[in-house]
């Protein structure tokens, strides 16, 4: 009777130390593989984190930018809806509003373009008191 292929003996013949030899061996292959398995998990779940806190930034962004995007809808219907000929004259707070706003689309610490940021300056200057 042949378990193993591998073994030139049966089974029952084979020598107690050898057996328990293989045992180890075969437990020791088993704690690998559970470690492995740990490690896989681990990486997973760190992929997972990551994940989850991109996707919160990306929320958070698209927040901002919805309401970036609803100020400058709105400034854009004040000028639309003023007089030909008139000059959009926003109040100081107003003015500050729209520079913070611009500083947070054009400033180039935050990947703008640095001459739109100093165009968008040169304009708010006149408006601010």
């Amino acid at each position: 009777m042949r378990y193993f292929p591998n073994h030139e003996t049966d089974i029952y013949e084979s020598d107690p130390a050898t057996l328990r030899g293989e045992l180890e061996q075969a437990e020791e292959t088993i704690r690998d593989l559970l470690h492995r398995v740990e490690q896989e998990r681990a990486r997973i779940a760190e992929a997972v984190q990551v994940y989850n806190n991109v996707v919160a930034k990306l929320m958070l962004v698209s927040r901002d930018q919805a309401a970036l995007e609803a100020d400058r809808d709105m400034w854009r219907q004040r000028v639309e809806q003023g007089p030909s000929g008139t000059r959009l004259s926003p109040t100081p707070a107003e003015a500050s509003a729209i520079r913070k706003a611009m500083a947070r689309l054009h400033h180039p610490d935050t990947g703008g373009n640095p001459e739109r940021m100093k165009q968008w300056n040169a304009v708010l200057d006149l408006l601010e008191p």
